[in-house]
């Protein structure tokens, strides 16, 4: 039996039909499909040779280890747990024993020379030979995700070093799954790879303030994530009622990809805090208030209403820019305009400043204050306090990220140990913290 290929009129074999269709459910993440496909396929052909019954049994194997891949159920567990799942060793365990298997393949088909199906064998075996590099690969790329959820607890995280880490595994495994039928899976392992990198560069940007290489990343990360999200809203899922009927709905995406998207949403409620300046020059100041409630959590409206309620005099995110070159002011600026590196109190600038412009008076004290606490404030998770009788003003200060200092300003005494603007400070700084979006990696975490 022959089945026809859309791209040539030749007769496509039964057992290349078989592999196109497994490798095209699983580019679109339909991990059980592809798995009680290739079982019955196996089920229907026990006659068939060796390698062909190797290669079937260790495709359902794949598609096993790749839904719990996606659904990140390997991450942070302790060793020895219950459920083959559960361990945290079960994703290598799986994917290492998989390698195994393929590898087996790989030496039959070199070996076989001649016989009834020398052509499926070369075949096989060619595959087999690129599903271990996609094996390793994506072995590396959990190890990255351990990696990422172990730093969710740190008080500052180096995007910058994480974005090499992954750009050197994608150099490493670059056109090693490269054939036509394993091509859904290696756009799917593009797909996932190419927005993890441009978030973390995305952070990395917004956390040196450079207005327009990050927004690039983040609207690229964005419209791949859409694309990616229609894969899931095209595929429906027959749900059968308690009482009888059924309904169609659309397919739950995995954990991994629901991160993504709320990865990219707490980057996008970042990046309209720190860049509020330059975006709300784009529009009206309650068409920009419309916009910003949108997103999770909406700095600038919960800044707004601690104002309102305490009497606050001006609430400023300060950016460090000493040692910054690169430093040119709100938005995006021609790359060859020259401008003269800030001196004095313009190493200071307040990038966001609310209600209205950094109260002027004040700064000169608040850069004392920033200069005499630098330790505390450097040790990223302290609120510092100030009271200056000469001005009868209170002073809090705190500092999310190594080059940013918050800063809240009342014209009365407050006192050191106030917890409504400890905690207010203390949970704005940590939102903020490039550590945060980590601590959700795991499914069923709070993050």
């Amino acid at each position: 039996m022959n089945i026809m290929s859309d791209s040539h009129l030749t007769p496509v074999p039964v057992e290349q039909a078989v592999l196109q269709t497994f490798f095209s459910q699983l580019g679109i993440f339909s991990y059980d499909r592809a798995k009680d496909y290739v079982e019955k396929e196996k089920e229907s052909s026990k006659t068939a040779g060796a390698s062909w019954a190797s290669v079937l049994a260790a495709l359902a194997h794949l598609a096993a280890a790749e839904k719990a891949y996606h659904n990140m159920t390997f991450l942070g567990q302790k060793l020895g747990g219950q459920s083959f799942f559960s361990r945290k060793d079960s994703i290598r365990t799986i994917y290492t024993s998989l390698h195994n298997e393929l590898k087996k393949v790989v030496t039959t088909g070199r070996n076989a020379v001649g016989g009834t199906a020398p052509h499926l064998e070369e075949l096989l075996s060619h595959l087999s030979e690129q599903l271990c590099y996609f094996i390793q690969a994506r072995m590396e790329i959990a190890d990255f995700y351990e990696k990422m959820y172990s730093l969710s607890s740190q008080k500052s995280v180096n995007s910058e070093e994480l974005v090499s880490t992954l750009e050197s595994v994608l150099h490493k495994y670059s056109s090693r799954f490269h054939h036509p039928i394993l091509s859904p899976l290696e756009s799917s392992f593009q797909l996932e790879v190419d927005v993890l990198t441009q978030l973390l560069k995305c952070q990395a940007q917004i956390s040196e303030w450079k207005f327009l290489p990050s927004l690039l990343n983040l609207h690229s990360a964005h419209s791949k994530l859409h694309s990616w999200g229609q894969i899931f809203e095209k595929q429906r899922e027959t749900r059968k009622h308690l009482f009888g009927g059924q309904i169609q709905k659309a397919v739950q995406p995995p954990h991994l990809f629901l991160w993504l998207l709320k990865f990219k949403n707490i980057l996008l409620a970042k990046f309209s805090f720190y860049f509020h300046e330059a975006l709300s020059r784009q529009t009206t100041l309650s068409e920009m208030k419309t916009l910003t409630a949108k997103t999770a959590p909406d700095y600038f409206g919960k800044i707004s209403s601690f104002i309102r309620k305490y009497d606050v005099v001006n609430v400023s995110l300060i950016f460090d820019n000493r040692g910054s070159e690169s430093f040119q002011g709100h938005g995006y600026h021609h790359p060859h305009s020259y401008r003269e590196a800030p001196k004095g109190v313009d190493q200071y600038p307040a990038v966001v400043s609310l209600p209205n412009d950094r109260p002027v008076m004040h700064w000169p004290n608040v850069i004392m204050i920033m200069s005499d606490r630098a330790a505390d404030l450097n040790m990223l998770d302290k609120v510092v306090h100030f009271f200056d009788d000469k001005v009868q003003s209170t002073y809090y200060l705190t500092r999310p990220e190594p080059h940013f200092t918050i800063i809240v300003i009342f014209e009365s005494k407050k006192s050191e140990k106030d917890s409504h603007f400890i905690s207010f400070l203390q949970e704005l700084s940590s939102s903020l913290k490039n550590s945060k979006p980590f601590s959700s990696l795991k499914p069923g975490s709070k993050g």
